[in-house]
């Protein structure tokens, strides 16, 4: 079984979360706080950390930077909605609040069993744009383009996807009809879909809150955004650490 670390501002998800991984054998350790948890990897090092991100001081974003500098994978288990951001952030796996259990059991042997979260996949008609997105991701991650939701569709069905970012007006399939039949299909409905467009009457429609994507932007904004996402991933420990 593996050594684990949590960390959470909560006693009460601590301490159940610790409960509910040491009965299937897991070592695990807790702590209340980033800065609590980074004075005791002096000492022990875990195979595995989960993170809360809304914490005091340090957040979850920021102590999963100084881990993986040190090679260590985390988990984010939290209540806000920044899958997306996470995917981006290198985070080894991701699961909402409340958790079940057997959610939390499960995501934690998926990441120690060595399961890759996949690829990102572009899907934007405008051959330059995917071109620019692509520059930005391909260094960090493996990108898969489509032109249209009905090539994403295909490519969906063929390999593993950790993130979409889709355009919404395109040929044959737009945004809006993609993102309905990824939340209908069971084998994808939870994936986390980024809707970027230079529409703004769409991007500002009511649609999307019940489509459940995790961000809805302009295209002029989404390229900074984007940006910004992989520069603070590569930010140095040691500004974070001396934060």
């Amino acid at each position: 079984m593996a050594k684990l670390l949590i960390v959470d501002d909560d006693d009460e998800t601590r301490v159940w979360m610790a409960s509910a991984l040491s009965d299937v054998g897991h070592e695990v350790h807790t702590s209340p706080s980033g800065r609590d948890a980074l004075r005791g990897l002096s000492a022990w090092t875990p195979d595995l950390v989960l993170v809360d991100v809304l914490m005091p001081e340090m957040d979850g974003f920021a102590l999963n930077r100084i881990l993986r500098s040190r090679g260590i994978p985390t988990v984010f288990v939290t209540v806000v909605k920044r899958e997306a951001e996470a995917i981006l952030h290198g985070v080894s796996g991701y699961v909402e609040k409340p958790v079940t259990a057997s959610e939390l059991r499960a995501v934690v042997e998926r990441v120690l069993g060595g399961a890759t979260g996949g690829a990102i996949l572009l899907v934007e008609d405008d051959a330059f744009l995917r071109h620019m997105y692509r520059s930005v991701l391909s260094p960090r991650f493996e990108v898969l383009e489509a032109e249209n939701g009905h090539e994403a569709l295909l490519t969906l069905a063929a390999q593993k996807v950790a993130l979409v970012i889709t355009d919404i007006h395109m040929p044959v399939m737009n945004g809006v009809e993609l993102v309905r039949a990824i939340r209908s299909d069971p084998a994808i409905r939870d994936l986390p879909v980024v809707v970027q467009s230079c529409d703004t009457s769409s991007v500002r429609s009511p649609v999307w809150s019940g489509l459940h994507v995790s961000r809805v932007m302009r295209k002029e904004d989404f390229i900074g955004w984007l940006i910004g996402q992989i520069e603070e991933q590569l930010s140095s420990s040691l500004r974070v650490e001396s934060a």
